[in-house]
């Protein structure tokens, strides 16, 4: 009797187990309808929706007024001034002298100047913003424990804002002291200051902050080019070790000395890297700072793996049931090692790596997305591996990204980019697999 006792409970067990773990992989309840139009409504275009959001960036400020110091380092007579020559430009990593983008390094110098290195991780968060996005950095700086190097694009006066954004930044949070930027902009459209001064809001920044569309990129229908800014925020950072990430993905708290314990003073090693997993959670919610809150916002249906309602393979990692079923380990550590292979071919990881890895190609577009593939693929036929991390993660904070219903101008300007990028990538690929030994598993 008790042994048939013990069979039913540990079947039992095993039937709640695998209903929790397939709800919080998915972030639906199995056991009611779902109206699955209802997953491809945008978050942006929620009219009716009726509610206060929970994170901004700088909200955690407010109230608090400017410093008259800063904590950043600044060069070129900025922020009040903006004087440099042509000596002081220098060209994107990957297409040079020949290409249309120009680059301005270092108007904000970090970590070599006003910080003992030996204090901080040796891994540098490189990430890369658009002028209207700039006070994210902020929300990442708060919380990245190392170096921090961004590059922004700023065609013309969008400079403007993006010195004032960074100005109020600077004397609001102490933490920008580990902060290095660079400016990217067009040849033809070099950055300039406004002639009218700045107003005087609160570490909030409310005052200064726009909306995309009333950006000098916006106006001029400019393109991002956002390959061009991860590569120059890598290559410019102050360490070998990397992580270029997004403007608007926040990092799990203590993931960089975390990531330092785990390797224990072990030097890189060519050909392999450590894969932090993405999530993103909606937009009236509070990024979760552990592995802890994220599986409760997982399980509350609140988050869900990054971009899983507009492509679902891109973020979708090997070992993901795995990773969503085990407990938060309470430190950073390895959970499996894979490679970038099929099924996994048309998966683009965010990862811990060096400045020897693969460049981001210069000529695809944030606007004709999946820009990362033809860097993926080009790791995969040189045979890298890939580490995923538990305990570790980025959280996409502005809200879950849903397809839209609706075709308007935009649908259409960006569909037009998604073939130029296939275009591109079709070319590169072809390039890729004739320059690499053939590994069928390595598909396009």
């Amino acid at each position: 009797m008790r042994a048939h006792l013990r069979r039913l409970f540990f079947f039992l067990s095993f039937i709640i187990f695998f209903f929790f773990g397939i709800h919080i992989l998915t972030g639906r309840n199995l056991l009611l309808p779902v109206d699955e139009d209802a997953s491809l409504v945008s978050s942006e275009g929620q009219e009716n929706a009726q509610f206060t959001l929970a994170y901004a960036p700088g909200t955690y400020m407010i109230g608090h007024q400017p410093k008259n110091t800063a904590a950043c380092i600044w060069d070129y007579g900025l922020p009040s001034l903006f004087s440099y020559s042509v000596n002081n430009i220098i060209w994107s990593p990957q297409q040079g002298r020949k290409g249309p983008y120009r680059i301005l390094p270092f108007i904000i110098r970090g970590v070599d100047q006003s910080f003992d290195k030996k204090l901080l991780p040796q891994l540098t968060l490189c990430t890369h913003a658009t002028a209207d996005l700039v006070y994210n950095i902020v929300e990442i700086i708060r919380r990245w424990e190392g170096p921090v190097s961004l590059a922004i694009f700023v065609p013309g006066y969008d400079a403007g804002l993006a010195v004032n954004l960074l100005d109020r930044a600077c004397r609001c949070e102490p933490e920008m002291n580990k902060l290095s930027v660079h400016l990217i902009f067009p040849a033809n459209h070099p950055p300039a200051l406004k002639n009218n001064c700045p107003t005087y809001g609160d570490c909030t920044a409310l005052d200064l902050q726009i909306n995309r569309s009333d950006t000098e990129r916006f106006r001029l229908g400019m393109t991002y080019p956002i390959n061009v800014a991860r590569n120059v925020a890598k290559v410019l950072a102050n360490t070998s070790r990397v992580l270029v990430s997004d403007i608007e993905l926040l990092p799990s708290e203590k993931l960089a000395s975390g990531f330092s314990e785990m390797i224990d003073g072990q030097p890189p090693q060519y050909g392999l890297v450590f894969v932090v997993p993405v999530f993103e959670i909606e937009e009236n919610e509070r990024p979760p700072k552990n592995k802890k809150e994220l599986m409760i916002a997982m399980k509350n249906g609140v988050a869900v793996y990054f971009h899983r309602y507009v492509c679902i393979h891109c973020q979708k990692f090997p070992g993901i049931t795995r990773w969503m079923l085990r407990p938060d380990p309470g430190r950073v550590k390895p959970l499996i090692v894979t490679r970038r292979e099929y099924p996994h071919h048309r998966w683009e990881p965010l990862y811990i790596g060096t400045q020897e890895d693969p460049l981001y190609n210069e000529d695809m577009s944030w606007e004709g997305r999946q820009e990362k593939m033809a860097q993926m693929l080009e790791m995969c036929l040189l045979n890298y591996h890939l580490i995923i991390l538990d305990g570790a993660f980025l959280v996409h904070s502005p809200g879950i990204k849903r397809k839209l219903k609706k075709i308007n101008a935009s649908n259409i300007y960006e569909h037009s980019q998604e073939k130029k990028n296939a275009q591109i990538y079709l070319s590169i690929t072809q390039n890729l697999l004739k320059k690499y030994p053939t590994n069928k598993k390595c598909r396009q």
